[in-house]
């Protein structure tokens, strides 16, 4: 298991809840996913934040509707201070991104590691970091540093292998948190508690871990429709039934209550990277 070094910022206090949401093939809603759990635990009265940190094909900007000048790597190469790159989105989510326009993943751990001490500077209660889909090294490094992993998955029998070995990768580093599988997409209630608890057993036989069940979304031609129209489906249709579900889902992520800053928080802790 990887020591963690804890840091302590010198701006704004790590958020109590870090939450990194990933998958382990694209195509499973993993991005709309995280856009709209931000602005359902933002409409809860939580300070929340969404960083995306997929380095190649950042899109949560787009599902947001939101625009942002500048990118964190400029404020890592002090081009432009942190507050230029945070921009207030839809539904008052605060919203950056790692790498705007980028072509190709972070360099190397050391640039992971100056990433998750600036991240350490982004206010707000609760912080959503929305992870490439796959499983690089890239994806796991912010993973592993997390309060809670959220893998997102499909019915899709492809889907559901992939975010089996995310979740292997995930253990296989060393990850020590909380692991829970939304399933997205999905027909019924009964059709995702039957892929959660499909998964929720190969993990348990094969890698001696639990996972939780985090909840589910149901397939909803709403979400398509807000695509459309650059606004999450949670704030532009909010009683239609992925957004009733993606709010059950932000209330037990939470506990159903205002997360606490005294917390343990993945941005005051470094996992090793400089080794």
């Amino acid at each position: 298991m990887n020591p963690r070094l804890r840091i302590v910022p010198d701006a704004a206090p790590a958020a109590a809840l870090t939450v990194a949401v990933i998958s382990g093939k694209g195509g499973v809603g993993k991005t709309n996913i995280a856009v709209n759990l931000a602005a359902c635990l933002r409409g809860r009265g939580l300070d929340t934040a969404l960083v995306d940190l997929d380095m190649g094909l950042a899109n949560a900007d787009v599902l947001l509707g939101a625009a942002p000048e500048c990118d964190l790597r400029d404020v890592l190469a002090r081009r432009r201070a942190l507050d230029e790159a945070i921009v207030l989105a839809a539904g008052g989510v605060r919203f950056a991104t790692a790498a705007l326009g980028a072509t190709g993943p972070a360099a190397n751990a050391i640039e992971r590691a100056r990433m998750i001490e600036l991240l350490a500077r982004v206010p707000g209660e609760v912080l959503l970091l929305d992870c490439a889909a796959g499983i690089d090294v890239n994806v796991m490094a912010f993973a592993q540093q997390a309060d809670v992993v959220l893998v997102v998955t499909t019915p899709e029998p492809t889907a559901i292998t992939d975010a089996y070995a995310a979740v292997k990768t995930l253990f296989c580093g060393g990850y020590d948190g909380s692991v829970r599988v939304l399933v997205n997409m999905v027909e019924t209630r009964a059709e995702a508690r039957e892929v959660c608890e499909r998964l929720r057993k190969v993990c348990e036989n094969f890698l001696d871990k639990a996972i939780a069940d985090a909840g589910y979304v149901l397939h909803d031609t709403h979400v398509e429709l807000a695509v459309r129209q650059r606004r999450p489906f949670a704030i532009q249709y909010p009683r239609c039934s992925a957004s009733i579900c993606a709010a059950a889902v932000a209330a037990r992520l939470v506990g159903g209550r205002a997360a606490r800053r005294t917390a343990p928080n993945f941005l005051r802790r470094v996992a090793g990277m400089f080794a």
